[in-house]
């Protein structure tokens, strides 16, 4: 078995059980990382870890725990696992409903998984990322961040926020003159089972939003890390939108409500 010492680069990928967190995890591994695949569910990891071309071993926890740290620490002492140079924080769950369908207890499960993640993640990697020449840390944003965006607004506000909590630490870690690279990668919807397995609230269209392959989005991602770039949103058609919604907010609001009530009209 390889064990960490040996190897030069080492990478985390949180949500990598499945969807674009694996096809990143398959990615890395490629490049020549040994990976550290985290998710909730050990048994789908288990399974994830044998797709990857080189070797990588499993952290089953939940990376918004205070105990995270905790449990990352130890696996990567375990591995004799001696620094981090990529942390890719693509965990996420979706929701959809308006705000009066929304139920409270799903839309505090989907902050708690989404933003309070964030900063949890980041107090349980820095030490590690720091040890590293070249650290990276790559948060999965959604180009939704950009949009008040109807039946949406729980897990579009959830992307923002922690869009915030990653800037702001970007920031601190200038200051404190860090080797760490803060970098946010804002896809639009990927073909996964992310968007099919929805928790929907009330009546609310479900969402059937899927314009990328996920192979093709952990492309972009794997680019994105060898590049000097702060962002990046993946394809030609998502830099339209996102430069539409920046500039052109009034364009933006109409094609969304037209979007919504056609979804509306089609259920």
């Amino acid at each position: 078995m390889v064990r960490g010492a040996a190897l030069s680069k080492i990478a985390l990928v949180t949500g990598a059980s499945k969807g674009l967190g694996l096809a990143v995890a398959r990615g890395l591994s490629t490049a020549g990382y040994y990976v550290i695949l985290n998710a909730r569910n050990r048994t789908d990891l288990a399974a994830a870890l044998k797709t990857l071309p080189g070797p990588g071993v499993v952290l089953a926890a939940d990376a918004a725990d205070p105990q995270f740290a905790e449990a990352l620490g130890k696996i990567m002492q375990k591995e004799n696992l001696p620094h981090l140079d990529v942390v890719v924080h693509s965990a996420a769950i979706n929701h959809m409903g308006t705000v009066a369908e929304t139920k409270p207890e799903n839309a505090a499960a989907t902050f708690h998984a989404n933003t309070l993640s964030v900063i949890s993640l980041a107090r349980a990697v820095r030490a590690h990322l720091e040890k590293s020449r070249q650290p990276r840390f790559v948060f999965v944003s959604s180009l939704m961040k950009y949009f008040a965006m109807p039946g949406r607004s729980v897990y579009a506000a959830s992307k923002a926020a922690a869009e915030q909590i990653v800037l702001a630490w970007a920031h601190e870690l200038a200051a404190e003159k860090s080797l760490i690279r803060v970098q946010v990668f804002r896809p639009a919807g990927i073909n996964t089972g992310f968007h099919s397995n929805t928790k929907t609230d009330g009546v609310s269209p479900r969402s059937d939003v899927s314009r990328m392959d996920a192979d093709k989005a952990a492309g972009y991602l794997l680019a994105l890390i060898q590049s000097n770039r702060a962002e990046l949103a993946p394809g030609f058609m998502n830099k339209v939108v996102a430069f539409v919604a920046r500039h052109f907010p009034a364009v933006s609001d109409m094609l969304v409500q037209r979007r919504y009530l056609r979804r509306r009209q089609q259920t």
